[in-house]
């Protein structure tokens, strides 16, 4: 999507961007990160709340091998220092030793280094955290539903200096146009009824109720929106 009118739009009136990651390669830092900001949900807090086995579920479905996030990033300044690696911010001290030239060819191979703060959070090494704090996410999965490829927005999550600003809008129509570039059929999503961001998704979103939505008895209600030509 780079270069797209809604990544430069989001560029210019937000001074976010965003940056796309699999869940399996999420920086734990970046998981918690989007933990944090769901556990701040008004819409959860009214719900079941915020519980352990919660936190849990939702750790584990953004670190699922077929998510895709998009994190949303302010723009660091530019003489904000580099993010902090998983062990850093954990306050381990990273000393970097120099070496002679004429000591190289006396080194052994060193072993790969271990990796406790990954492997425990059963995420994807190899890669650094961008730089910039993280105001919100979109969870994305590509799926199969009703026999049609569909984009199945997971979830959305901004943070309050955020909210109500224009950026929720534009995250979802970056939503459409990876869909409309992956060739899905169409978009479907889950809000719950008392859920203030329903009349958001309806009305300025343009999604309707999709016709494999539960039972009116149900507290959640299944949305969905063909992908505009």
């Amino acid at each position: 999507l780079a270069g797209t009118e809604v990544v430069r739009d989001i560029g210019e009136k937000f001074d976010v961007h965003f940056e796309a990651v699999a869940g399996a390669q999420l920086q734990a830092s970046e998981v918690e990160a989007c933990l944090s900001l769901l556990s701040a949900s008004p819409a959860l807090a009214e719900a079941a709340g915020w519980k352990q086995e919660e936190a849990e579920r939702r750790r584990s479905a953004l670190a699922a091998p077929d998510t895709h996030v998009l994190l949303l990033r302010k723009r660091p300044l530019p003489d904000e220092p580099p993010a902090l690696s998983d062990a850093e911010a954990e306050g381990w001290v990273v000393i970097h030793h120099p070496v002679e030239p004429k000591d190289l060819g006396r080194l052994a191979p060193l072993a790969p280094p271990p990796q406790p703060f990954t492997q425990a959070a059963g995420l994807g090494g190899g890669r650094e955290a961008a730089r910039g704090e993280i105001v919100g996410f979109l969870q994305l999965r590509f799926c199969i539903q009703s026999d049609r490829p569909v984009l199945h927005l997971q979830e959305l999550e901004l943070a309050e200096p955020v909210r109500a600003s224009g950026l929720g809008e534009h995250a979802m129509q970056t939503a459409e146009e990876l869909a409309r570039k992956h060739c899905m059929s169409g978009l479907v999503l889950t809000c719950l009824k008392s859920n203030p961001a329903l009349s958001f998704y309806c009305d300025k979103c343009r999604y309707s109720v999709d016709e494999t939505s539960r039972s009116a008895a149900k507290e959640y209600v299944t949305l969905s929106k063909g992908v505009p030509a």
